[in-house]
């Protein structure tokens, strides 16, 4: 009777478990989702995309990964752990061409998700095209960045009665959500219009107003800029060495008495993933049986201050590395080195083994004098009909227009800095010509040094581009699109002891259609 007993019990206490198990419910699988874009959308090449993203965990959402050709770009991580998270991430396409992405969610235990992808493509924003001197207006972006203006606000008084009002009008570098390297260098640079009446001048600064300072200096002084006048502020900063994003900081405009107005100006960058070492992009198989490197530079030589572009091209590998950076092939970068540099490209082939190929930059004593690109804005600019045109466009302009086009795709595919396009009048024979008083004394030895090329699209366009001193023509040449850039070399010794206006000029000759032409790093070296 005693052994029933047992054994009744023993059933009851399991039927009792299997009762409670019953009400368990099964771990939560990890989902994540692309909202936008949709699946073989076009991105605008050299301007921020944005990925929508969300996802679900029952442990809580811990990140989100993004990768673009296999090489991680972006994580967003989720410090609150809340079972569904959503978040836009923002990615700077640098190359032209499908871009393969995929996301992944992993949860407070490391559990990731099954990966979700989708297909971009990579294109270069519209241009304009011209038919019989006339342009598409609005067909083509006015600055590399954003162009969206802030809100207008009102002015305060100045001194002297004017009136003191800023109005910012585009982001021209580090774009909102631009990914900065850990102690990467990088300048901010925000484009502004004068909307008061009071002319700035150097008293007037820009200052550091709250939030994350990033290594930069606690003003800046501002150059001088009339009423209506655009201009361009930069910053230089640096990230921090460790920690994750977003940083931003504020900076505002200070009159000489310290009086604050205008718009807020915004910085904005996202740092990488602290325990995630960069992966290179690994390369598509390619009908190409034997592996194919090159490694080159525009030059071996450069003076100090001055820069050169190294590029490289591989086949059939599996990946490839710039100076220990993970990098996409083909591809190039501008280099800049101060002293004499040796630059490293790795590649790895398919069997596991790699080799190294190297490039030795030497740098001379020449340094630079005068920045004709650094100037710009305070040039005087004007066209074949002695027109005044403004520096800063807009681009639209049949007049003709002159502006600075930093990190905008060149036709050799590079992306390049210190860059000044000169849009002649929209008409055959047609210019633009910027006069820069240049008061430094010359001396012999001196030198004029420029690199010459069409934005990306001019295909088939030729322009006649001139240097002028004191008026009188010192050098020409005539530019085709032919997907190179053109060195250009100035010997001024025969102005030994002159100082003088300098102009740069452009000539729709033969035609006016695309004359999309920029001077790379325009420069006076000694």
């Amino acid at each position: 009777m005693k052994s029933f007993a047992r054994l009744h019990l023993m059933v009851c206490c399991s039927l009792l478990l299997t009762a409670c198990r019953i009400g368990v419910p099964a771990a939560e699988a990890i989902t994540v989702t692309i909202t936008s874009p949709a699946n073989y959308a076009t991105v605008a090449l050299g301007q921020p995309a944005q990925i929508v993203v969300s996802a679900t965990a029952g442990a809580g959402v811990s990140r989100i990964e993004m990768t673009i050709d296999g090489a991680l770009v972006a994580v967003a991580n989720n410090t609150d752990l809340t079972t569904s998270y959503q978040t836009t991430i923002y990615y700077t396409p640098l190359i032209q061409g499908p871009l393969n992405l995929v996301v992944r969610a992993y949860d407070k235990n490391n559990t990731v998700s099954a990966p979700v992808g989708l297909t971009l493509q990579s294109v270069m924003a519209t241009r304009p095209a011209l038919n019989t001197g006339t342009e598409a207006p609005g067909a083509k972006t006015a600055t590399p960045t954003s162009a969206i203006s802030a809100t207008p606000i009102p002015g305060i008084a100045g001194p002297n009665g004017c009136d003191l009002n800023m109005q910012f009008i585009a982001d021209v570098s580090v774009s909102d959500g631009t990914v900065i390297p850990f102690n990467g260098a990088f300048t901010k640079t925000w484009r502004v219009r004068n909307t008061g009446t009071c002319a700035w001048d150097s008293a007037y600064k820009l200052v550091f107003a709250s939030g994350a300072q990033m290594g930069a200096p606690g003003s800046v002084s501002m150059n001088p800029v009339k009423p209506n006048e655009v201009t361009d502020i930069s910053v230089p900063m640096k990230a921090p060495g460790s920690g994750s994003g977003p940083l931003s900081g504020e900076w505002r405009l200070a009159a000489p008495d310290n009086t604050i107005f205008g718009n807020k100006l915004t910085v904005v960058i996202a740092l990488p993933a602290a325990t995630t070492t960069p992966q290179p992009t690994t390369m598509p198989a390619t009908a190409t049986v034997n592996p194919t490197i090159e490694f080159k530079a525009g030059s071996t030589s450069v003076t100090k201050g001055s820069c050169t572009t190294l590029s490289w091209s591989t086949n059939n590998v599996a990946g490839v590395f710039f100076n220990d950076t993970g990098v996409t092939s083909p591809s190039s970068t501008d280099v800049c080195p101060t002293d004499t540099t040796t630059y490293t490209l790795k590649v790895n082939f398919n069997d596991g083994s790699s080799t190294v190929r190297q490039i030795v930059i030497a740098v001379t004593s020449g340094a630079i004098v005068y920045s004709f690109a650094d100037n710009a804005p305070s040039a005087h600019w004007y066209n074949d009909l002695s027109e005044v045109l403004p520096y800063g466009g807009p681009d639209t302009d049949n007049r003709g227009f002159a502006m600075s086009r930093d990190g905008v795709a060149l036709e050799d595919g590079s992306l390049q800095l210190k860059v000044i396009e000169t849009h002649p009048r929209w008409v055959t024979g047609g210019n633009i010509s910027g006069d820069f008083a240049v008061s430094n004394t010359l001396q012999s030895g001196d030198r004029f040094r420029t690199r010459i090329g069409f934005i990306q699209g001019a295909t088939g366009r030729s322009v006649t581009v001139r240097v002028l001193f004191k008026g009188v023509i010192i050098g020409e040449v005539s530019k085709v699109y032919d997907g190179s850039l053109s060195n250009w070399d100035i010997d001024l010794s025969s102005f030994t002891g002159q100082t003088g206006t300098f102009t740069l000029q452009a000539v729709a000759i033969p035609s006016a259609t695309q004359a999309w032409i920029c001077w790379i790093n325009p420069h006076i070296e000694r």
